[in-house]
């Protein structure tokens, strides 16, 4: 493995974006101690940025917040971009049209990591999905890395930490992938989920979106293998055209006998898929049976929080999409569910997702949001106009509002089935939000 010293160390860096979410502001750190020249570039400002900013006092770094500016992206030996910068940005034509060389975080790891990659991509269930699976394969005793699009974690500084021995398990969105594409790689063992609409709001349209996803086993050899899932005729398709040919996953693969605590019928595909990537890894069928047994839901991802005076609460604040929402309302097993849903809009169908609503909760409060009107004009085309409260222009109000609603069996359910933007920060923002709240409740 080479020294990241030897890499970067001398190089004038310039990272495209800070962000709040831990992996600008980890990148950034790691390349300081490489002994890079690092300047970083948000639009976002100081006081917007203000955790991350609050890090790098002191350190030799030059921020620029609240603007880009050419020069940064013409005098510098590397850009490294945020995956939630678009392609599209001029800043990075800019960099291109003089011969610097655009990076992301998890396709450079890549390029330099000499141990297994597993990568795990998808629209739903990639996050379970991946932190199951590298719970299983780190069960067999070796040393097992987690990263990629894991809240709070960067995948470049692992340069640093893992050896060619180890394994680092990724996951991807399809914005990370992009970096793939650009490198020419994917991962040696992946893992293709499912696919649904989803970030059309930043999409030409599924083509383009699917694209980026394909990157997960475009590139694999020989010897490489992507498990996909079976059950949908959208990823068996994409099937034909790996290159190292195909493995799949379907939900009869999971023994009807194993004592599953993820609830809802997705999570048992999510299961499926770490038992197939993890039995085509090697991992004993055994080791795998007790390590699924004893896994629980993953924070923000129907995270079950407690329960007061009979009345539950869980928080499913990463249903973003209305395919989300809807396995969330499937999945619960309450005498009645007083919803909340509404937000951002991602230029998806909310009419599926308000009819289920409609029909499976019995109080619905919406919270304000672009896409909060649509979604009620749906739920009022499907009957259910009379069950909405609101909309609310803050959580509180809202969980309250289903509070005073609530009797003991009944849950109070965070599942939004729409983006963060405009109320909080991101999804995670609101998931800590509905946490605090609840808290507050429970220990009244």
């Amino acid at each position: 493995m080479p020294d990241p010293r030897s890499i970067f160390g001398g190089k004038k860096i310039t990272i495209m974006g800070l962000g709040l979410l831990g992996r600008g502001l980890n990148d950034t750190l790691f390349l300081i101690r490489c002994g890079a020249r690092v300047t970083v570039t948000d639009l976002k400002d100081a006081e917007q940025l203000a955790p991350s900013v609050e890090r790098l006092k002191g350190l030799p770094v030059t921020l620029r917040l609240g603007e880009h500016l050419e020069q940064d992206f013409i005098d510098a030996d590397m850009i490294l971009r945020n995956a939630d910068v678009p392609r599209s940005s001029k800043y990075l034509k800019i960099a291109v049209d003089h011969g610097i060389p655009v990076e992301m975080d998890e396709s450079l790891f890549c390029k330099f990591f000499q141990g297994k990659i597993v990568g795990i991509t998808g629209t739903r269930g990639k996050t379970t999905t991946t932190m199951l699976a590298h719970k299983i394969l780190s069960a067999r005793g070796r040393k097992v890395f987690l990263a990629g699009n894991i809240l709070g974690q960067a995948t470049l500084p692992l340069l640093g930490e893992a050896q060619r021995e180890d394994i680092v398990v990724l996951e991807l969105s399809s914005w990370q992938l992009q970096g793939f594409h650009e490198a020419r790689l994917s991962p040696a063992a992946s893992v293709f989920t499912n696919i649904f609409p989803d970030h059309l709001n930043r999409y030409s349209g599924m083509e383009e979106y699917i694209n980026d996803k394909k990157a997960v086993y475009a590139y694999q050899s020989h010897g490489d293998f992507c498990v996909f899932n079976g059950e949908q005729p959208e990823t068996a398709a994409l099937a034909k055209e790996a290159p190292a040919g195909a493995r799949f996953f379907r939900v009869a693969d999971v023994p009807g006998d194993w004592s599953i605590r993820l609830p809802g019928a997705h999570n048992r595909q999510n299961v499926a898929a770490a038992l197939s990537l993890t039995r085509n890894l090697g991992v004993p069928t055994g080791l795998i049976r007790k390590t699924v047994e004893e896994f629980r839901s993953v924070e923000h991802r129907l995270q079950w929080l407690g329960e007061k005076d009979g009345i539950g609460f869980i928080n499913d604040s990463t249903s973003t999409t209305p395919v989300a929402g809807c396995a969330a309302l499937n999945s619960v097993d309450a005498k009645r569910i007083l919803l909340i849903a509404g937000g951002s809009d991602k230029k998806l169908d909310l009419r599926p997702f308000a009819s289920e609503a409609a029909a499976k909760a019995h109080k619905i409060a919406l919270l304000n949001g672009n896409a909060t009107e649509t979604l009620l004009d749906g739920i009022a085309a499907a009957g259910g106009e009379g069950k909405v409260l609101g909309p609310f222009d803050n959580l509180a109000s809202a969980v309250e509002s289903l509070h005073g609603e609530a009797r003991s069996g009944d849950v109070i359910l965070l599942s939004p089935g729409c983006a963060s933007f405009g109320m909080f920060k991101n999804e995670y923002h609101r998931g800590e939000t509905f946490i605090g709240i609840v808290r507050e409740i429970l220990e009244d």
